[in-house]
């Protein structure tokens, strides 16, 4: 692993450059970068170049598709019910008394719970 794999220059993602052989073509190799490329290269480094959002919505994603398969899964009353109050929180981020209640009201389905909470929300 070479020393060149960790840089890392976020400034020059958008520049793009041509490589020509100049045994290929006759023409002579580029001596210098466009100047679009060195302005960006001078701009100072962000302080958190990056934020890990994708990896978060991921990670999110995953965590629905658990608790998905827990709701199919779910052999038993209290297993359906405790699933299904899973899955309402990790959509609403309501806390357990108020989705309880939601479901409660509205016979456990989850879809009507959920649009309940929402339009009743503040």
């Amino acid at each position: 692993m070479s020393t060149f794999d960790d840089l890392h220059y976020p400034n020059l993602t958008n520049c793009r450059m041509k490589i020509v052989s100049s045994t290929a073509t006759g023409a002579k190799p580029p001596v210098r970068l466009p100047s679009n490329c060195l302005s960006a290269a001078k701009m100072p480094l962000m302080e958190n170049p990056y934020n890990f959002s994708l990896e978060r919505s991921v990670l999110k994603r995953k965590q629905e598709r658990e608790h998905d398969m827990m709701l199919m899964k779910a052999t038993s009353k209290e297993e359906l019910q405790h699933a299904t109050l899973t899955k309402m929180k990790s959509v609403t981020g309501a806390k357990d008394d108020v989705c309880v209640a939601m479901l409660e009201s509205n016979g456990y389905d989850l879809k009507t719970s959920i649009e309940t909470f929402f339009l009743e929300k503040p």
